[in-house]
């Protein structure tokens, strides 16, 4: 909390020399004793803006800012978080990050989520004149106590510790669990999920880019291989080494002379429906070719109908 002090006695000291140079012309009412003071269970700013509710705003951007500022003196000066987790050789740091996003994307840091203007203890507007100019100073006391640096702390040490969760977990994934291939296309799409939801100066977004690389390299391996094939139907399957998976991926289906040709999923088996009889005759070379989009990347395989 001694940066919040330091700020405070600055805009006190500074105070004087604003004052003789504005005219306070309105205000929302009697000046507050809290104005320019500091307590141990609150926090108070102020900001300036065009109107009012400009100037509200950046006084709340300024509360959110002041509360993450203890919020990282907190958890620096304490063992409850270690350099991985706070980047990478201690040279990036989330919580400066965080800072630098609070002004346009505040609501989007998940433990900041609850700082707002409903929870606003008292506030105090005031109208300034300065020469021909005009401008509105918005003033709040926001109560933060040691109970809610701690809580909030904590959430943020929560909230990293899982990031780092999902990428160990993403990153010990060789997909020999799993029995779909939808399975694998989700997996791929939880990587990328978490790598948006990550800040542009965060090193695992980078982690996240190259797990989504070895992800597409699995599921280039995938196969199609043919389970059983006649006059009616071609049943077949994709195969990650020699596991058979599912796949409810609508196919892309060519033939030389098969009609009304349909993909039927059931129970797990990936069916192709076909007219053979109409266009197809017996002792040709009656083909049908199979192919799949598996996460951009296009698997196929032609099979001979007889």
């Amino acid at each position: 909390m001694k940066k919040l002090f330091v700020i405070l006695c600055a805009a006190i000291c500074v105070l004087p020399a604003i004052a003789g140079n504005e005219k306070v012309v309105d205000k929302s009412g009697r000046q507050p004793k809290w104005v320019y003071s500091s307590g141990k269970d609150f926090i108070v700013v102020s900001a300036e803006g065009v109107d009012v509710q400009t100037a509200k705003d950046k006084a709340m951007t300024q509360v959110r800012k002041q509360i993450l500022s203890s919020i990282a003196e907190s958890v620096q000066s304490s063992s409850a978080i270690n350099t991985h987790e706070m980047g990478v050789n201690g040279k990036y740091n989330v919580l400066e990050e965080y800072n630098n996003l609070v002004e346009t994307k505040g609501a989007l840091i998940p433990f900041l989520s609850e700082v707002s203007e409903a929870k606003v203890e008292e506030y105090y507007w005031e109208k300034i004149k300065r020469g021909k100019d005009y401008t509105y100073r918005y003033h709040i006391k926001y109560p933060f106590t040691q109970f809610d640096l701690m809580r909030l702390s904590d959430e943020f040490l929560t909230h990293e510790r899982e990031i780092n969760q999902k990428l160990d977990g993403f990153s010990k994934d060789n997909f020999t669990s799993y029995n779909s291939v939808d399975e694998m296309l989700q997996r791929v799409q939880e990587v990328r999920m978490l790598r948006a939801s990550l800040m542009e100066q965060d090193p695992r977004r980078a982690t996240c880019q190259n797990i989504e690389k070895v992800y597409n390299g699995y599921l280039k391996t995938i196969v199609i291989r043919l389970i059983s094939i006649n006059k009616q139907q071609l049943v077949y399957a994709p195969y990650f080494g020699e596991k058979q998976l599912t796949s409810t991926i609508q196919p892309k289906l060519d033939s030389n002379c098969l009609n009304d040709m349909q993909f039927v999923p059931q129970n797990g088996k990936c069916i192709v429906k076909y007219d053979f009889e109409t266009s197809c005759y017996d002792g040709e070379q009656n083909e049908i070719t199979v192919t799949l989009n598996i996460g951009g990347n296009k698997v196929k395989n032609t099979f001979i109908v007889k």
